[in-house]
């Protein structure tokens, strides 16, 4: 039987009526005062859902109402005396609460683009951040069964994060994509590696000409490189120079310690030919022998996957960095990790040594 058989059936039965006929003819003539039971049924209604609401607040705060009391007092009794004026009070406090809570659900669900252009206009946005992308062989063992699929998920992390990064207002990206030492690493492993590397060099000038990323591949060692990597880095730079909206630099077979010997080598060759003496060697004329000649110092090191460590990542250059560790590996990093990259920075007190 459906709902409009078993509303017939419950007429009938009430009415006395013994035929469909018998009920039509009541309710034309009027003797089945089906007005007045409507208008009962929405009076019941209208305080299911109206009037339920407002008994459970005052009966949930009268109970808050004599616990608070019995704890505060000791178990003494409730002063009932002031109590309706307590309970509409208390009332009208959780009302205000829950239009606030309505109010910050609202702000949640503002677009990512309003956020971000919230973030520039409240906060101090860093200028340069640079990131030690760790986790990608930890991602791919964890979510395929093979590291090095976890690189190639998170090269496209690293795509998603420079967009983020020029969203959030930022102007330079600086990231560990390949260390000296990870020459160490299997050669199936490494080979698989500067494959990749030089398709995701392939795929990323067209975007970068597009969005107006100049790309600078930082290169402390590279003896090790393939020749086809060397040509791929020389093209992107090439492509990219007149770029000027934003910078990403890709540190490749890069070790810090390793700069730092290349600078002062430099150096050395310039005092033996007479070009620079002893006394003119400082920390500047250092910086301007590093392969961050002429750009600033990052403002914020992130690191991923939760590990500690500045693993030989721009040693001279974050001399004044803020740190930040994040404890996620680099594939499953967000938008709204950027954001809280911004948030942080701005609680942070930077004194450079003052």
């Amino acid at each position: 039987m459906d709902d409009n058989a078993s509303s017939v059936a419950w007429r009938r039965g009430n009415a006395g009526c013994q035929t469909l006929s018998q009920l039509d003819d009541g309710i034309v003539n009027g003797t089945l005062d089906f007005g007045l039971a409507r208008s009962f049924y929405n009076g019941f209604e209208m305080w299911w859902l109206a009037g339920m609401p407002i008994t459970l607040v005052v009966v949930l705060t009268v109970l808050s109402f004599s616990l608070a009391s019995g704890v505060n007092r000791l178990g003494k009794s409730v002063h009932w005396k002031g109590f309706p004026a307590v309970a509409v009070k208390r009332m009208v406090g959780w009302l205000c609460e829950l239009e606030q809570v309505g109010e910050a659900v609202q702000v949640e669900e503002r677009s990512s683009e309003d956020a971000d252009a919230g973030l520039r206009m409240s906060m101090t946005v860093p200028g340069h951040i640079a990131v030690i992308m760790d986790g990608n062989r930890r991602y791919g063992k964890n979510k395929y069964g093979e590291g090095v699929r976890g690189h190639a998920d998170g090269s496209k992390t690293l795509v998603q994060f420079t967009d983020w990064c020029m969203d959030a207002g930022m102007k330079m990206l600086t990231v560990f994509a390949f260390s000296t030492e990870n020459w160490n690493r299997e050669k199936a492993e490494v080979d698989a590696l500067m494959q990749l590397f030089n398709q995701f060099m392939h795929k990323i000038v067209p975007e970068a000409l597009k969005r107006g990323v100049r790309v600078r591949v930082l290169v402390s060692d590279g003896r090790n490189l393939p020749s086809y990597i060397v040509k791929v880095a020389e093209m992107i730079e090439t492509e990219t120079r007149h770029c000027t909206k934003f910078s990403l630099n890709l540190c490749v077979s890069y070790g810090a310690r390793d700069e730092i010997v290349g600078a002062c080598k430099k150096i050395a060759i310039e005092v033996v030919n007479g070009e620079t003496s002893v006394d003119d060697i400082t920390e500047h004329l250092l910086s301007q022998h590093m392969l961050t000649a002429g750009l600033p110092d990052p403002d914020v090191l992130i690191r991923t996957s939760g590990e500690l460590r500045i693993s030989n990542f721009l040693l001279f250059q974050i001399a004044y960095s803020e740190l930040i560790f994040i404890n996620k590996l680099w594939p499953e990093v967000t938008q709204d990790d950027v954001r809280g990259i911004v948030l942080e920075f701005n609680r942070r007190k930077r004194r450079f040594g003052k």
